[in-house]
């Protein structure tokens, strides 16, 4: 197994002087000291896959058991692994800060009148594509300006769009498709890779930002249709700030009947509307060509039952769709920028938010678009 190679202490401190400086944003981090941001993202990674820092600080949420050096033959450090346990007192701090977030302002609201002009054989399904609600992006790096003032406010310009074009259905979902957040903890990493991420303030406000966020689309729609059901799903990069959300939501309607919040913790979920079945999920956990056969499994009785079957997923940001027996299997865009990884990376995708309208009997008959433009006209 190889190792890492080390860097400095005077190296490794200026890199942190600098992220701490600009506050966790690794373009501007490294612009101020004069590195590419690719140099800084190494450095960063090489620290996080070690689990510590020079002067043998762990990794937040970690603590350091032991360390093991390769030297060379003239005595010189090559390599060192750091052997390293989870610090749960700090990973409950991690969770903590979670839930104050959540619990400070959280007022039931109470009930309102339901819209008086209705129909019961339609349903409206505004689908919002990964937020990513506290990701950072510089214009001249990326192409485009973000931060979390912009994706609020572009995700309510389009929450509102939809609305007032689409039929005024008796039911009505918001499904959120996951990545909602960039974030999913004060680390600002991915939970599973470790990756360092460009973005914008602390963790409370990301999470604050985004609940008043979904909880504007969600009254919204109440003036519109009688019922409102929510399905946050969990992405790969928020799946636990995402249950939060989830629980924040269900606070704030527990007292108000036509909002449902759904909370199953299944990564692969279905609902029915009439003739339709549809599976909702984020899309990074198996490949999206055997997502019709999960679907058939998993809701056998409803499969037979009904004639027109979807499955909705998020997680590549590009519209993608195959029909293969019979489900009509479907990606959704984002209104979010790029960050600076996924620029240099070459992706390129459109920018949207999307409604679709299904008919109890004949499936979808309309679909409206709000993009990134016309949001912001």
């Amino acid at each position: 197994m190889g190792g890492l190679p080390p860097i400095t202490d005077q190296e490794w401190h200026r890199c942190q002087k600098a992220i701490q400086e600009h506050k966790g944003n690794i373009t501007l981090a490294a612009a101020s000291i004069g590195v590419k941001r690719q140099t800084l993202q190494s450095r960063i990674l090489t620290q996080r896959a070690r689990k510590m820092m020079p002067d043998g600080l762990p990794l937040d949420g970690y603590n350091v058991k032991g360390t093991s050096t390769l030297y060379d033959s003239e005595g010189e450090i090559k390599a060192t692994w750091v052997k390293t346990n989870v610090d749960q007192a700090r990973q409950e701090e991690i969770v903590r800060e979670t839930i104050a977030a959540l619990a400070e302002a959280i007022k039931p609201i109470k009930p309102t009148a339901s819209p008086k002009d209705s129909t019961d054989d339609l349903c409206v399904n505004y689908i919002i594509g990964d937020a990513h609600i506290g990701l950072y992006s510089w214009a001249p790096e990326t192409g485009s300006d973000f931060d979390i003032k912009i994706a609020c406010q572009d995700l309510t310009a389009a929450a509102d769009r939809l609305v007032a074009s689409t039929p005024a259905s008796k039911e009505a979902m918001i499904v959120q498709l996951g990545d909602f957040y960039h974030i999913d903890d004060s680390r600002n990493i991915t939970p599973r890779g470790g990756n360092q991420l460009d973005v914008d303030s602390r963790f409370p406000k990301v999470i604050r930002a985004g609940i008043d966020t979904l909880r504007h689309m969600i009254d919204r729609a109440l003036r519109k249709h009688a019922l409102v059901r929510v399905r946050n799903v969990a992405g790969n990069h928020d799946p636990h700030a995402a249950i939060a959300l989830t629980e924040a939501l269900r606070g704030y309607y527990i007292n108000e009947p036509r909002v449902v919040i759904e909370d199953s913790p299944r990564a692969f979920w279905h609902f029915r509307f009439g003739s339709n079945l549809i599976g909702i999920t984020h899309g990074h956990f198996g490949k999206p060509e055997r997502y019709p056969g999960i679907l058939a499994v998993d809701a056998q009785k409803d499969w037979g039952e009904c004639e027109f079957r979807y499955v909705w997923h998020g997680h590549i940001h590009t519209r993608r769709a195959f029909e293969d027996m019979g489900v009509i299997t479907e990606s959704f865009r984002t209104l979010a920028a790029r960050d600076a990884w996924h620029t240099e990376m070459g992706y390129r995708s459109g920018r949207e938010m999307q409604a679709i309208v299904l008919h109890k009997d004949f499936g979808e008959i309309e679909r409206h678009t709000a993009g990134l433009r016309r949001v912001r006209t």
